[in-house]
C-alpha cells in the first residue's frame, strides 16, 4: 500500500503573498504620508500659526469661486466642487487602504479577542499616525468590517485618526484655549474608552450586532491557498480580490461623496450664518451642534475654523461647539454605520457628540 505525499510549499512560495501585500501597503503609505498628508498638515499648521482664514466651515481653500451675485445653484455647485477637491486625496487613500485591509483579512483572518475595550484602543493606536479625516476613514473602516474585523476597532481608528494625530493634536493645543482643547480630548477619550465599546456590547446582546468571528489566529504561512499554486495564479487571484474590493468601496464612496458635498454646500449657502453666529442662545447652539456634527470636513479644519471664530470675536460657546463637534463625526460615517453595522450605533454616537458639544458650549456661555 502506497501513500501519496502531501505537497509542501517552499519558503519562497509560502511568503510570496504576504510579501506582495506588504509592499503594496508600504508603497501606499509612503505615497500618501510623504507626498500629501503630512506636507498638507504642516502647511495647515503654518497657516494656523499665521492667523490665515479658511474659505469656509467645510473646505479650507476655494478653487472654484462663485461671486455674491451668482445664482444659488451655482454657489452650491461650486461649493460642492471645492469640497470634493479637498477630499479627493484622502478618499482615494481610504478606498485603496480599505481594499488592502479587506484583501489581507480574506487571506489572514485576524483575531483580536472579545475584549471590546482593548479592540477599540488597538484601533485608536493604529489610527493616530494615519492622518485621515473621519470621512476618509470610512472606506478603511468599511474594508475592516467587510473583512470580518471588529466594529469597535474600526471606530477606534475613525475617531483617533483625525484627532489624535500628533500634528493635529499640537495644532489643537497651540491654537485653542486650554479649556477647549482639554474638553475635546476628554470627549474623544470618553468615546474611545467607554461609549464605543459599551454601546457595541449592549447592541450585540440585544441585536446580535456583527457576531464575533472565531477565525484562525494571524499565521501568514497558514493562508488558505493550494501549497503548489503557481506564482502567476496566486498573483492573479490576489489582484482580482484587491481590485474587486477597491471597486466595491469606490462605488459606494463616490455616490456618498457627491451627496455629502451637495448637502454640505447647500447648508453653507442657504443658512444665514452671520445672523446665527451673532448670538449664542441654547436653541441656536443646539441647531448649530446638529449641523456641525453632521457636516463632513477635511482633517484639522475644525481646529482652524474654531480658532478663526475666536479671532473674529465670535462667542466662546461657538468656539467650543465647533472644536468639539466639527470633524469628529459626520453624515459619512453615520451612513456607513447605518447601512453596514447598526442604525442604533450610528444614532448613539451622533447623539453623544452632539449632546456633549452642546452642553460644553452652554457651560462656556
Amino acid at each position: 500500500m502506497s501513500t501519496q505525499a502531501v505537497p509542501t510549499a517552499s519558503p519562497a512560495t509560502r511568503y510570496q503573498r504576504p510579501l506582495i501585500l506588504g509592499l503594496v501597503g508600504a508603497l501606499l503609505f509612503y505615497t500618501f504620508w510623504f507626498t500629501s498628508r503630512y506636507p498638507s498638515l504642516f502647511s495647515k499648521a503654518d497657516h494656523l500659526a499665521k492667523g490665515d482664514d479658511v474659505a469656509s466651515m467645510a473646505w479650507g481653500s476655494a478653487k472654484f469661486v462663485a461671486g455674491a451675485a451668482a445664482p444659488v445653484w451655482q454657489q452650491i455647485l461650486y461649493g460642492a466642487l471645492n469640497w470634493l477637491d479637498g477630499m479627493k486625496v484622502g478618499m482615494t487613500f481610504g478606498v485603496l487602504f480599505g481594499a488592502l485591509l479587506h484583501t489581507i483579512l480574506h487571506y489572514y483572518p485576524l483575531r483580536l479577542g472579545k475584549n471590546r475595550y482593548l479592540n477599540t484602543i488597538v484601533g485608536a493606536i493604529i489610527g493616530a499616525p494615519m492622518g485621515v479625516c473621519a470621512n476618509c476613514s470610512v472606506p478603511a473602516a468599511c474594508g475592516l468590517t467587510r473583512g470580518k474585523g471588529r466594529a469597535e476597532t474600526a471606530l477606534g481608528f475613525l475617531f483617533s485618526s483625525p484627532n489624535f494625530n500628533p500634528v493635529v493634536l499640537t495644532m489643537t493645543f497651540a491654537a485653542l484655549p486650554l479649556a477647549v482643547s482639554l474638553s475635546k480630548v476628554a470627549m474623544l477619550l470618553l468615546l474611545i474608552l467607554f461609549v464605543v465599546p459599551f454601546t457595541i456590547q449592549a447592541i450585540e446582546r440585544r441585536e446580535g450586532l456583527i457576531p464575533s468571528p472565531e477565525p484562525a489566529a494571524l499565521d501568514l504561512p497558514a493562508a488558505p491557498a493550494a501549497p503548489d499554486q503557481p506564482f502567476g495564479a496566486m498573483f492573479a487571484d490576489l489582484l482580482k480580490r484587491y481590485l474587486g474590493a477597491a471597486w466595491g468601496l469606490a462605488r459606494s464612496t463616490i455616490a456618498l461623496m457627491i451627496l455629502a458635498s451637495l448637502v454640505a454646500s447647500a447648508l453653507l449657502t442657504l443658512l444665514p450664518w452671520n445672523e446665527i453666529l451673532a448670538t449664542a442662545t441654547p436653541l441656536k447652539l443646539a441647531f448649530v451642534a446638529l449641523i456641525s456634527t453632521f457636516m463632513p470636513v477635511p482633517i484639522a479644519l475644525d481646529i482652524m475654523f474654531a480658532a478663526q471664530l475666536g479671532r473674529q470675536g465670535i462667542s466662546g460657546s461657538y468656539v467650543m461647539l465647533f472644536a468639539l463637534t466639527l470633524g469628529t463625526f459626520s453624515i459619512v460615517p453615520v451612513t456607513w454605520l447605518w447601512r453596514e453595522v447598526s442604525p442604533r450605533l450610528a444614532l448613539t454616537l451622533f447623539g453623544f457628540i452632539l449632546g456633549f458639544g452642546w452642553l460644553a458650549a452652554l457651560l462656556v456661555g
